[in-house]
């Protein structure tokens, strides 16, 4: 089947859970509207898994993998370990063709995947700065944005858990995906090209300082604020595949999340961008009102929600943390529930009045529990509010 004359194209960018870690026999069933640019440069229909990065015609993501053989399989060619994978692997489902499904059936063109991310990846080693020294995952990127052809219509971003790790590196996270934007931008000569980033969600595994996993997290969550053309949905309320990766499911709920942030900001798209302009839900207003001489309710308005919150009451990933950050050793939230008029509000119910420098959060931490999302399935952020 030949690839459709006219394709509305996006980049797929990022680390392991862009590359996609679901199960592939929960993959979704190929469709016609729906294609993939090859690791090896071909279109094809998509079908899981995008990423086959041992056919990659990108030597950066052979010479990626190859360091992590072991010295008893470093004989093997590239072509035979492409094709040991291909015949093996189970892993590999992701985000991509829920996208594309879901962006056809909002009545857009047929889409086009240019997968380029590659698992276990930082921040640093996605630097522009890298494309003039050789080999790199940027220019590999660019080439293949270049090479794919179609309207390219923006950039799925989903890394930071490999910066989550590192306080200096989660210290300068957003400066540095803000060059990354902007030089990305430049170099596709696409100076308002949407950027659309997933916030990363939780893991099992343990941190040295989860401090800098919750700054990935806060950098990602405010590129909105900063660079004009963007999108934040979250991850931090699907569910794991293993210690780190989303499974199949999830996976699909994201993409589909990631179309809806699309869809929006394309009807914006007769409007000069501008910083500050979000798309999805997201928190406008927080007012502090007491109950009594000990209660106090936090009141988050909201704009960009579907239907209203959901669950109604017990919604689950708040927090409340003292002027060191750390949870509150006596002040707590015990209910969060959605306002009984406005539907897309929420109300934050704390045992005691909070004192200045004190915070409300939600999603905090490693593995948060949350649950919060609006009827269109798109969830509450990763937020801290300083009260």
């Amino acid at each position: 089947m030949n690839r459709p004359d006219q394709l509305d194209v996006w980049i797929l960018a990022g680390q392991s859970n862009m590359e996609g870690a679901g199960e592939l026999s929960e993959s979704l069933s190929p469709s016609s509207t729906v294609w993939n640019f090859s690791s090896a440069g071909v279109w094809e229909i998509a079908k899981d898994p995008l990423h086959r990065l041992w056919e990659s015609s990108s030597a950066i993501h052979r010479e990626l993998l190859r360091g992590w053989l072991p010295e008893d399989r470093q004989g093997l060619s590239d072509q035979e370990l492409g094709i040991e994978q291909a015949q093996t692997r189970t892993i590999g489902a992701g985000l991509g063709i829920a996208f594309g499904q879901t962006m056809v059936q909002a009545g857009g063109l047929p889409i086009g995947l240019v997968p380029c991310a590659h698992g276990g990846t930082s921040l640093g080693q996605w630097s522009p700065r890298l494309k003039s020294k050789g080999s790199s995952l940027y220019g590999s990127m660019i080439d293949r944005a270049l090479a794919a052809g179609g309207n390219l219509k923006g950039v799925l971003w989903y890394q930071g858990e490999a910066d989550g790790w590192s306080l200096d590196d989660s210290n300068t996270y957003a400066d540095r995906l803000k060059e990354f934007i902007f030089a990305l931008r430049a170099d596709l000569n696409q100076p308002t090209l949407p950027f659309l980033s997933v916030q990363i969600g939780k893991t099992t595994l343990d941190s040295p300082n989860s401090v800098a996993w919750e700054k990935v997290r806060h950098a990602i969550g405010h590129i909105p604020l900063n660079v004009p053309n963007t999108a934040v949905t979250t991850a931090i309320d699907l569910a794991l595949n293993d210690c780190i990766h989303l499974n199949t499911h999830a996976l699909h709920r994201l993409g589909r999340r990631l179309a809806r942030l699309a869809t929006e900001l394309q009807q914006c798209s007769g409007t000069a961008p501008s910083i500050g302009r979000r798309a999805g839900p997201r928190v406008v207003g927080v007012e502090r009102i007491t109950v009594d001489h000990e209660r106090t309710m936090i009141r988050l308005r909201c704009e960009g929600v579907s239907g209203g919150w959901q669950p109604s009451d017990n919604m689950l990933g708040f927090d409340y943390l003292g002027v060191d950050g750390n949870p509150h050793p006596i002040k707590h939230v015990y209910n969060a529930a959605r306002n009984s008029v406005e539907p897309s509000t929420i109300d934050v119910h704390l045992n005691l009045r909070p004192d200045s420098g004190e915070s409300v959060v939600y999603g905090y931490g490693l593995r948060p529990s949350c649950n919060v999302v609006d009827a269109a399935d798109m969830a509450l952020c990763g937020m801290r509010i300083f009260l």
